[in-house]
């Protein structure tokens, strides 16, 4: 008895698929992927749109919030003049720095922390209440003791950034190393996987996507922290040009530091997004 045209054995080939029905598949795809971009550019458009007519018929004083030309010139003469006697390329380094340094130092740490605290409860009691009782406190609270401790050199202002990275990037490691169904982890040991293959290949790589989206998140808070962490004085970086400049009401140089902030942030996030999707390549994309 012959088989149906695609069992196998059955002697026959499926049938190949045209050029057409592979054009049909891929063109609700290209759609989607067209409309994202196209909404990604449209967004800042809308924003750049309303915020030049919102100062445009004065609904809100310049002083406030400059036209967006403004803040255009004053970008340009910033990078063609530097701020207060140093170039913006030499603030934007000294950011950088800080940040790096603590985000790599925190996002290691962190991992470390996280992966004991969701395999052994032991180390998850001993860790508890002191992470539980400084994660609530904002950086700002850290400053005075900062300052007694460490002085106002770079050390207080890397350690503002890591303590909180860290803590974000630990408690996204713990929770997806708990997020491993027990059924994986039993049934690698049912086929011989001692404790060490148990942890490398079915416990971490669960872990993977909560541990990139914790350092995505972490990123995203050591930018957010940098501005605190640079009111322990110096002058260089791009909180102190934020800081600097509202002083003396140069609010379209205040814009310029939180525009380059968040282009950094933009750059890191898209960048980190990038790293993940190809470390953890088995989850579904966006």
């Amino acid at each position: 008895m012959q088989g149906p045209p695609d069992a196998p054995g059955s002697g026959r080939q499926a049938a190949p698929v045209s050029n057409g029905s592979r054009r049909a598949v891929a063109a609700p795809f290209t759609i989607r992927r067209t409309s994202y971009f196209a909404l990604a550019i449209l967004s800042p458009l809308v924003i750049l749109l309303i915020w030049d007519l919102t100062t445009r018929f004065g609904i809100v004083r310049s002083i406030l919030l400059p036209t967006p030309a403004a803040v255009l010139w004053a970008t340009v003469d910033v990078f063609r003049r530097g701020y207060a006697g140093v170039s913006i390329f030499a603030h934007i380094g000294a950011s950088l720095a800080r940040v790096m340094v603590a985000f790599l130092s925190a996002a290691v740490l962190g991992v470390v922390f996280g992966l004991l605290r969701g395999r052994y409860r032991m180390v998850d009691a001993l860790l508890l209440v002191p992470s539980e009782v400084i994660r609530p406190i904002p950086p700002l609270g850290f400053i005075p003791l900062f300052i007694l401790w460490f002085g106002i050199g770079e050390l207080s202002k890397v350690l503002i950034i890591f303590y909180y990275v860290f803590l974000v990037v630990m408690l996204n490691t713990q929770a997806g190393v708990r997020s491993c169904p027990e059924e994986a982890i039993r049934a690698a040991r049912s086929l011989g996987a001692n404790s060490v293959q148990v942890f490398r290949y079915v416990i971490f790589p669960a872990a993977l996507p909560q541990i990139m989206t914790g350092m995505r998140v972490g990123m995203g808070s050591a930018l957010a922290i940098l501005v605190a962490s640079e009111l322990l004085g110096g002058d260089r970086g791009l909180g102190f040009v934020i800081l600097d400049a509202s002083n003396f009401f140069r609010t379209s140089q205040v814009f310029v530091g939180l525009i380059l902030i968040g282009l950094l942030g933009l750059i890191s996030d898209r960048g980190l997004n990038f790293v993940s999707r190809w470390i953890v390549h088995w989850e579904g994309r966006k």
